[in-house]
């Protein structure tokens, strides 16, 4: 008996310690294996920590304040009997669930208890004997109208929907020969800019309406993995970059012509880099352009507090964002290809890569 207990938990460690990585994360590290070897030049694996960069800030820090209001909800609701709608409204928001209603159900909520007050008015507005009533409503209007950007912020940033599709996740996106596609969750992202965009002009819409949006950010597994690969790719084409701007690699082709060492060269570059990363690449940019544009339309609302602007920023700004650092290393990297290549004639169009394809 005991026999078999430790047999099982022996296996089930060494299976644990043999669990493959992900493939993309295979692809790179050979990838930089391979021109490391051939330009004998060292390098870094990338350190899984180094996502702990685009951690959300706390939820606390992230929170705006919000004074809570006080209706004197018996005598309003004594001297607005022909305020049906308004009653109700202020009914649930003094009952016991209503005042601890998450802030995406009050940020529905509030819209309804606006829109009641903006009838009420509408109803009174020619009563002389509720003038003052009248005034006290208007102004409770007034000031639930201007705090609704900031409870929007309040519904986004104590979401745990949020929250879950701004994480980065542990393994990078999938290498499929299909295009991956997050456009629910885009959609969702974009709706819910367009609401905050639209405040306090616009009333939010109904709970459901926004919980179906919220949803949607829930069910999303590619923006978390979008970061991971990112920062992996971002690291990789850095590393890369650099070795073949190494002094190795400008005396490559000393006398301008292929060497064995520059077509070993090639052969990773059309194996390795055309053959597994370009597409992969190629993946990161389709679903990463709308990722990011969504973002940065986001961090533009109003009232965004302070450090949720930063992170955005931080992931999809337009400077020294996670997004902006990985075009520069694209770019980078395809023209210290394009460099070595040239040198050696084996760029594409030359006579070394001409050679090649006819020989092969």
């Amino acid at each position: 008996m005991m026999r078999c207990l430790l047999l099982t938990i022996t296996c089930c460690l060494i299976l644990s310690g043999c669990e493959r990585a992900p493939e993309a994360s295979q692809q790179m590290d050979n990838y930089l294996e391979r021109v490391g070897r051939v330009l004998d030049a060292p390098w870094t694996r990338f350190d899984s920590q180094s996502l702990s960069q685009y951690r959300l800030p706390s939820r606390r820090d992230r929170l705006l304040p919000v004074a809570e209001q006080r209706l004197g909800m018996l005598e309003l609701l004594v001297e607005s009997r022909r305020c049906q709608t308004l009653q109700q409204s202020v009914s649930q928001r003094n009952s016991s669930l209503g005042k601890v209603m998450p802030w995406s159900h009050r940020l529905a909520a509030d819209g309804e208890l606006i829109q009641a007050l903006d009838d009420c008015i509408e109803v009174l507005h020619d009563d002389p004997s509720r003038e003052a009533l009248l005034v006290d409503l208007q102004n409770i209007a007034a000031t639930k109208r201007d705090e609704l950007p900031a409870v929007f912020w309040n519904a986004l940033n104590a979401s745990s929907e949020f929250e879950y599709y701004l994480r980065f996740a542990a393994d990078p996106l999938p290498v499929s020969s299909t295009a991956l596609t997050d456009q629910a969750a885009l959609d969702a992202l974009q709706q819910l800019t367009a609401i905050g965009q639209a405040l306090p002009g616009v009333l939010p819409p109904p709970r459901a309406e926004l919980q179906s949006h919220f949803q949607a950010l829930q069910r999303s597994e590619r923006s978390s993995e979008l970061i991971h690969s990112l920062a992996r790719l971002t690291h990789t084409l850095e590393q890369v970059t650099a070795m073949l701007g190494s002094e190795r690699a400008q005396k490559l082709c000393p006398l301008g012509k292929p060497t064995q060492r520059s077509q070993i060269l090639l052969n990773v570059f059309v194996t390795f880099y055309a053959g597994e990363i370009q597409p992969y690449l190629a993946q990161v940019q389709r679903l990463g352009q709308p990722w990011q544009q969504s973002l940065a339309e986001l961090a533009q609302v109003q009232a965004i507090p302070a450090v949720t602007e930063h992170y955005l920023r931080a992931l999809a700004g337009a400077e020294e964002s996670l997004w902006e650092r990985y075009q520069q290393q694209l770019n980078a990297h395809s023209t210290a290809w394009q460099d070595v290549l040239g040198q050696c004639q084996l760029r594409p169009g030359q006579p070394g890569w001409n050679n090649r394809v006819t020989d092969a």
